[in-house]
């Protein structure tokens, strides 16, 4: 990476910012030092599974450090939108501490934007997306603006907006994914803190927290499962949806084994209910402002035809090459896979897997 500054420079930089949330690469080996660090964000950007950026127009909703817009700008996106408010507000040091303290000694915080760190006027937390900026000499723009609250016809269309870890922090998903619909042209990649309650995957259903019962952060508010997840996106205005990066433990020998033992125990005679184990992660979803999509997975019209073919296509994807199966959809309602491949039918015959 070429760069007009020279290592002691990017090292002072980088020092002079008190948090870093995103592990950024400045370049000449310098490396910021973020609560996510590179090996973190290199998974999480490959499970985000983008599609092709050049001379694409990209929105990054909520940015922070700006990890994902640099990113996009490094892919050969046209244009970049870094848009953030509310870290952007916040004395990142202080606002950590308390955090970290409300933590630890087991109590609720107070909503982090009535705190005195809160400070709009100055937006103290965009000094790592400005710095980092300057660093790259990069040529992403930045709008400072509350995406649930600012007139977004001006912000004005993108071909690929890049909604990550935002989701779960709206108190409104529903009206968080109609506003992300109006500014999106064809794609938005969405990431969210998700949850399964295995045998229950075909209901749609989102966790509610009240307060703090997620991390011990105040400022979570919903998980949605996977099928509520592409509901929300649907009803939102969006046409095709694909979960591109799902719950693990739904394809493994545990997971199945967890849930076909809990449905026992609750036929049992005698046996107390106790329900089945929650299971927490983060997904992926790709929501398309049109018809056509990417990779063709299917002609159905049908939403639940057209998810259940993407689930299957994004899983076939994972298997190793040597290990697919030819896979011929039959209908019904749901499969699974284990840890070696091999497929798995539940309570319904839904596919057919030949050699």
């Amino acid at each position: 990476m070429q760069t007009a500054y020279s290592r002691e420079q990017l090292e002072e930089m980088a020092r002079s910012v008190p948090v870093w949330f995103h592990s950024i690469d400045l370049g000449q080996g310098v490396l910021t030092n973020g609560m996510r660090t590179a090996p973190h964000l290199a998974r999480a950007t490959e499970e985000l599974r983008l599609p092709d950026l050049l001379g694409k127009s990209v929105l990054d909703v909520n940015a922070w450090d700006g990890f994902f817009s640099f990113e996009a700008e490094r892919r050969g996106a046209r244009r970049v939108v870094a848009l953030d408010h509310y870290m952007w507000a916040m004395d990142q040091a202080e606002h950590f501490r308390y955090w970290k303290e409300c933590k630890s000694r087991g109590i609720t915080p107070q909503p982090y934007h009535t705190m005195p760190y809160y400070r709009p006027d100055e937006l103290p937390g965009k000094a790592g997306f400005t710095m980092a900026r300057q660093a790259l000499q990069s040529r992403v723009e930045d709008v400072v603006g509350d995406f649930m609250e600012m007139d977004l016809s001006g912000l004005g269309s993108f071909d690929v907006v890049l909604y990550l870890g935002s989701l779960y922090h709206m108190r409104d998903p529903l009206r968080a994914l109609e506003r992300l619909a109006t500014v999106t042209g064809e794609l938005a990649v969405i990431e969210t803190e998700a949850v399964e309650l295995p045998m229950y995957e075909q209901r749609a259903f989102c966790e509610f927290f009240e307060t703090n019962e997620l991390n011990g952060d105040v400022s979570n508010w919903w998980a949605p499962n996977e099928k509520a997840l592409a509901g929300l996106c649907r009803a939102a205005g969006f046409q095709r949806v694909e979960i591109v990066s799902g719950a693990p433990e739904r394809w493994s020998r545990r997971g199945l084994r967890a849930a076909a033992g809990g449905m026992l125990r609750r036929l049992s005679p005698g046996k107390k209910e106790t329900g089945p184990r929650v299971v927490r992660y983060r997904a992926v979803a790709h929501a398309w402002k049109c018809g056509e999509h990417l990779s063709d997975h299917g002609h159905s019209s049908d939403p639940d035809s057209l998810q259940i073919v993407s689930n299957i296509q994004s899983i076939y994807d994972r298997l190793p090459a040597e290990g697919r199966l030819r896979i011929v959809i039959r209908g019904a309602n749901h499969f699974y896979f284990s840890d070696d491949g091999a497929l798995l039918m539940l309570r319904s015959v839904l596919v057919q897997a030949r050699a």
